[in-house]
């Protein structure tokens, strides 16, 4: 973005401020003497307006609650204010005030007006000077965005122990994301083939926020492909599942195969020899954009690399042999949906299920009736990344749980029972010690096996703060009617309303909050020092959690 004339020299009075609008962001302009500087128009803490705040001695202060920044660098000076002020490089021409959105105030300082009466020209040559001497400890940062960023978003001296909030709050952060993971060497969940079993039929979903159709094609191939037309943008796809022979964009009518595939402009050589496409006009050449596809044992994965590792490459042995022990070679067939959003970041659901620590602390169910208590034989297993994980637990009987943990666990209930006594049997059908296990593969998709309860959860991040958690609930062909209806019983254990599913919905929320309400600080991840990052075999540990970000790390080049 270039320079942009926002104000004139003279509306800022002396030792004050000025508000104003910068395609679409509040920015506080300020002059201390003869110099001007440039902030974010909105205090870090409780969005109140710096315009209307006071300057002395080169702060300015909140009118709300009265934190104080620093006016040159932003610098956050005292509570309750703990976020700095993002800065803006400013220069002035004559009587007028340029901005530069897109340099901080340290890249380009403020030009001083030596004289409130000087004569039109001698702030263009003082700018062009102070760009030039300036020019050379600015050229490596802003000639190089990549260096530009890890300037800006510097992780903390301790390491993996302790993360910081602007992985979790940050819109930049947030993007890059989705331009390095979800769209980039990563194989995301889109559907299982029982959703879409026969030619035509099509379910809608999503890669990070992108959204895309997964549909079969009359040969049985499955494809996915953006839900988005060539032609002017239009998400074409509106329901979120059904049968079709074609699809036709609602907006002009463009239609494609089931391949993705151009197949129909209306008016394409105009009315009467006017109008139209161009001669030239290339069907084949306007398709819709078509992503990579592999399946194993019923699942689809879809990428945006067309080079990617094979799928069980991608999982790793020991990941995959867990994947293998739920999806065993059985067909599964569709049970049912939940979907809802997460006030939260996408990442600390994965967080949540490499944390086996909170499992033991704040479900009731699971630690009361034996699921997952700390003691219990359980694996908090890491691929060789980090990226991948099982959280999985053997059960135990309710009696041989220790005194010693009961105190422990505050959420144990000794006399709880069970209205529904068949709600925690436990029928034997996996190749596999655990009757728990959660799988987080990486980066969209959770696979749950809660005893006999079944189900994928699809991650769907629409921003920093939030996501969707859409959770498909299966069972098998050849499942007989008392299994099934086992299954769904046992479900209850799951969903936004679920035993287990309502505490950690409720416990993410909670971390959003805190980060957005008390900004700037970082999380302490250092349970199970004896394991640097990766697999442990005890429940009180977060070393996957910090084999996580190790992987994040290395994708985002932070």
């Amino acid at each position: 973005m270039a320079w942009q004339r926002i104000a004139s020299f003279g509306e800022i009075g002396v030792d004050g401020v000025l508000g104003v609008d910068v395609n679409g962001t509040p920015v506080a302009l300020y002059r201390l003497s003869n110099e001007v500087f440039a902030t974010s128009g909105i205090c870090t803490h409780a969005l109140a307006l710096l315009s209307d705040g006071f300057v002395e001695d080169g702060r300015i202060e909140c009118p709300l609650h009265q934190g104080q920044f620093d006016i040159r660098s932003g610098k956050a000076l005292c509570a309750p204010v703990t976020e700095d002020l993002r800065t803006f490089a400013v220069k002035l021409e004559g009587d007028d005030v340029f901005i530069d959105m897109e340099r901080p105030a340290a890249s380009a300082p403020a030009v001083a007006n030596a004289a409130a009466n000087r004569k039109a020209g001698d702030g263009v040559r003082a700018a062009e000077e102070g760009d030039q001497a300036d020019i050379g400890a600015i050229a490596d940062v802003n000639g190089d965005p990549e260096l530009s960023l890890t300037k800006r978003y510097v992780w903390p001296a301790e390491g993996l122990t302790r993360i910081p909030d602007w992985v979790y709050t940050d819109q930049t952060i947030y993007e890059r994301e989705i331009e390095r993971i979800f769209h980039g060497r990563t194989w995301n969940y889109v559907a299982l083939e029982c959703e879409v079993p026969e030619a035509g039929d099509f379910i809608r979903s999503n890669v990070g926020p992108t959204p895309v159709v997964v549909v079969r094609a009359d040969d049985g191939s499955i494809n996915v492909v953006e839900n988005r037309c060539s032609h002017r943008a239009a998400e074409f796809c509106r329901e979120l599942s059904g049968n079709v022979k074609e699809f036709v964009c609602p907006y002009h009518q463009w239609s494609y195969d089931l391949q993705g595939n151009l197949a129909g402009v209306p008016f394409r050589r105009g009315v009467n020899g006017k109008g139209g496409m161009p001669a030239d006009f290339n069907n084949a050449q306007h398709g819709l954009r078509r992503l990579n596809v592999t399946t194993h044992r019923g699942v689809v994965f879809a990428s945006y690399l067309h080079d990617m590792e094979p799928f069980q490459d991608y999982l790793g042995p020991e990941v995959f042999k867990e994947f293998e022990a739920t999806f065993d070679g059985r067909k599964p067939r569709l049970l049912g949906y939940y979907r809802h959003t997460l006030p939260g970041n996408w990442k600390l659901y994965h967080e949540n299920l490499k944390d086996p620590y909170h499992a033991t602390l704040l479900h009731t169910f699971l630690v009361t009736f034996g699921l997952l208590v700390a003691g219990n034989r359980s694996l908090m297993l890491a691929d060789a990344t980090g990226r991948h994980g099982v959280m999985a637990s053997a059960r135990s009987e309710r009696k041989r749980v220790s005194s010693d943990a009961k105190k422990e666990m505050r959420a144990y209930r000794d006399g709880m029972t069970l209205a529904e006594p068949r709600f925690m049997d436990f029928v034997e059908e996996f190749d596999s010690p655990w009757s728990v296990t959660m799988a987080t593969i990486w980066p969209n998709l959770i696979i749950q096996r809660e005893m006999n309860t079944l189900g994928v959860r699809q991650i769907i991040p629409t921003g920093p703060h939030e996501f969707i958690m859409k959770w498909t609930m299966f069972g098998f062909e050849g499942d007989d009617e008392e299994m099934t209806r086992h299954r769904l019983r046992q479900g209850n254990l799951m969903g936004p309303a679920g035993f287990l599913g309502l505490e950690d919905n409720e416990a993410i929320k909670f971390v959003q909050d805190g980060m957005q309400h008390v900004p700037g600080g970082q999380h302490l991840v250092k349970l199970d020092p004896a394991v640097a990052a990766g697999s442990s075999d005890s429940l009180i540990s977060e070393a996957s959690i910090r084999a996580m970000y190790r992987h994040w790390r290395a994708e985002m080049g932070l």
